[in-house]
């Protein structure tokens, strides 16, 4: 029995090694993707929002709510191929008594491990029911990276219409969840013009007048490296209408942020995953390689001494 320890040993070794060698290099690619089915609910809230009342042409102040809903289409998703899924979601503000007071619908293709857009498969935007816009979008659309680095990363920001750069700020931790922080700033933008009553402006007269849209934020990230989900988000927004440059009315403003029960909801389920994925690509790589070759080098130094140790034949 000594002697079959040894090649026992080796055998035992070279699993080792290749369950760690396969875990990093094949099982992590696998799962350290976005889901092809995707199916979830986000909620976010404005406290003393201010919103445009189209009803007296008046700004108004009331608490928003907004929920998002995405979903993935697997055949368009499996059609496409070449790790690209494709979502689409749909977002509904409601104001404190529970009136709509818009809504848009949106449908992206994206890299399913980096998050990056990829331009494909009926990409569009709907602002205005029934007046779907054929979208190229850049940069990260929904979530950062598999793996995010502290490093600036390029957002999509569907209201200026293109990508901005989202710049690493810290590492903190919500819930005992390690995050990294992220924030980008979009100064006072004229992103486009629009026909209005000159009373909604405070200016007289009958004709349509032209104004700018306006529009601003300050957007902040709270990501889950691992997973380069998005745990929490608050964004400081205003969109406003303005006559030659000066802002005569907000067309609705506030700051937008994940409700509690929404983050908490996110860190349950990512600090699981979290920890999965990463004894994926750290642990068992690490632990099977190193104690692999321990076991292997051990193996092969006692089948050698038992070569050694072997009694010399004796003539009959």
């Amino acid at each position: 029995m000594r002697r079959l320890l040894g090649p026992i040993l080796v055998g035992i070794g070279a699993f080792l090694i290749v369950t760690g060698v396969l875990a990093r290099f094949y099982a992590y690619p696998a799962l350290a993707v976005a889901p092809i089915d995707q199916n979830s609910v986000t909620k976010l809230e404005a406290k003393d929002a201010t919103i445009l009342d189209l009803s007296t042409l008046k700004e108004v102040t009331t608490d928003m709510s907004v929920v998002n809903r995405t979903v993935g289409d697997v055949e368009a998703s499996e059609e496409a191929g070449d790790g690209t899924l494709v979502w689409a979601g749909t977002t509904s503000y409601r104001d404190e008594i529970g009136n709509i007071r818009s809504r848009s619908a949106e449908r992206y293709a994206h890299d399913a491990h980096t998050g990056e857009a990829i331009n494909c498969c009926g990409a569009f935007e709907e602002t205005t029911d029934g007046e779907r816009e054929e979208v190229k979008r850049s940069g990260q659309i929904s979530k950062y990276p598999f793996g995010t680095e502290k490093k600036d990363y390029k957002f999509w920001d569907a209201t200026l219409g293109q990508a901005v750069t989202t710049k690493f700020v810290k590492e903190s931790e919500i819930e005992g969840l390690k995050v990294y922080e992220f924030k980008y700033e979009v100064p006072t933008t004229t992103v486009g013009t629009r026909e209005v009553p000159p009373s909604l402006v405070g200016e007289t007269g009958t004709d349509a007048l032209e104004v700018e849209i306006q529009y601003s934020t300050i957007t902040q990230h709270w990501v889950e490296p691992t997973t380069g989900v998005v745990i929490d988000r608050v964004s400081e927004t205003a969109n406003t209408l303005a006559l030659d440059g000066e802002t005569l009315i907000t067309t609705s403003g506030g700051t937008f942020q994940y409700t509690d029960e929404q983050v908490k909801e996110n860190v349950d389920e990512y600090k699981g995953k979290a920890s999965s994925l990463q004894a994926v690509q750290t642990t068992v790589p690490l632990v099977g390689i190193v104690l692999g070759l321990l076991v292997l080098l051990g193996g092969i130094l006692l089948s050698r001494r038992n070569r050694t140790q072997a009694p010399p034949k004796t003539d009959a």
